[in-house]
């Protein structure tokens, strides 16, 4: 269950969202890097296009290209002009804190809460809704939202009326072992969107090393090596859901102290800190922490709190993320 004693990173009550640590720099860096990954997939589109008209190297080449590039550079075009670069515009008006949630009702993944007598509704994964299920808060910023203790902005959509066939989000805490267990099966069903599209690639592969009109091609010994690659890759992503799939054990969590300085943004995104604490035995050591969650090291590095799952050991790294809240990733300790 919650411990309402835990601190987690929120946003500024009263003051702009800029002033919340590591939001600004995370959305420019996002821009940034999604704008790139638009554009760079945007020119292997055209290039599977010119390929298909020349027909030089068959059907295959340009089919792969413009079969995986388009849904891509969709994709980041959207998390660009609709998502990052607009949240990133508001950022000058503060955040709105909406508590209590009576009358929030939910349907599958998207949650609709009451907003000014029209509806807030946004999609959320099965952690983040057990997290507001418990909470009963949430933070809204135009069409974008966030959940205590998260720093990815979410986007929504205002609307006169709850989707359809909604029903009541029910006030019930979540224990330590259902997050974790919800967190572990949001992970295993990446792992298997994963393990499809490389087995996808490796089908792909296999057609453009038996499509490619010039047999002397090192295209053809080279795509006959990645098909195989591809496929031992899909089999170990669909091992890895399957071990993630399993029921999680009761977490035992372990609370340190650390110093740090504030949370950085990198060039892919991904938002690190670094400091140091004391290990239960005594022992001080570095701790660095940075991964798949950028809300995790935001929130050491704005609260001086971290939580690990079991016994931090120095030079080892560990699971750790925030209690009640659906904050995970890997924290690297020194020696």
């Amino acid at each position: 269950m919650e411990d309402r004693r835990i601190r987690a990173l929120e946003p500024p009550e009263g003051i702009p969202a800029v002033n919340m640590p590591a939001l600004a720099p995370l959305l420019d860096r996002l821009t940034t890097t999604a704008g790139t990954t638009f554009f760079a997939a945007g020119a292997l589109v055209v290039l599977g296009a010119f390929l298909a008209v020349s027909g030089r190297y068959g059907v295959a080449v340009p089919a792969f290209l413009l079969v995986f590039m388009t849904p891509v550079s969709l994709y980041f075009g959207y998390l660009v002009f609709a998502g990052s670069s607009r949240m990133r515009k508001l950022t000058h008006k503060p955040f709105r804190l909406v508590s209590g949630l009576d009358g929030a009702v939910v349907a599958g993944s998207r949650v609709s809460v009451p907003l000014d007598d029209r509806w807030f509704v946004v999609r959320l994964p099965a952690p983040l809704r057990a997290q507001l299920a418990a909470q009963r808060r949430l933070w809204v910023l135009g069409p974008f939202c966030l959940l205590p203790g998260v720093i990815a902005p979410r986007r929504g959509a205002i609307r006169d009326a709850p989707v359809k066939g909604s029903r009541p989000l029910r006030a019930e805490p979540v224990t330590p072992r259902r997050m974790l267990t919800l967190h572990r099966r949001m992970l295993a069903s990446h792992y298997l969107i994963g393990a499809g599209i490389t087995l996808v690639a490796a089908g792909f592969s296999v057609w453009i090393a038996l499509d490619l009109p010039d047999r002397g091609n090192s295209l053809v010994s080279e795509t006959r090596v990645l098909a195989v690659l591809c496929f031992l890759a899909a089999i170990g992503l669909a091992i890895t859901a399957l071990v993630l799939a399993r029921p999680a054990p009761e977490p035992r969590w372990t609370e340190l102290a650390v110093v740090s300085g504030p949370a950085s943004v990198n060039l892919f995104g991904m938002v690190t800190v670094q400091g140091r604490t004391v290990l239960p035995d005594g022992r001080q050591v570095t701790v660095r922490a940075g991964g798949s969650d950028p809300s995790l090291a935001a929130g050491i590095a704005a609260t001086g709190r971290l939580w690990v799952l079991g016994v931090p050991v120095a030079g080892k790294a560990a699971k750790a993320g925030v209690p009640g809240h659906a904050v995970f990733g890997p924290v690297k300790f020194g020696r």
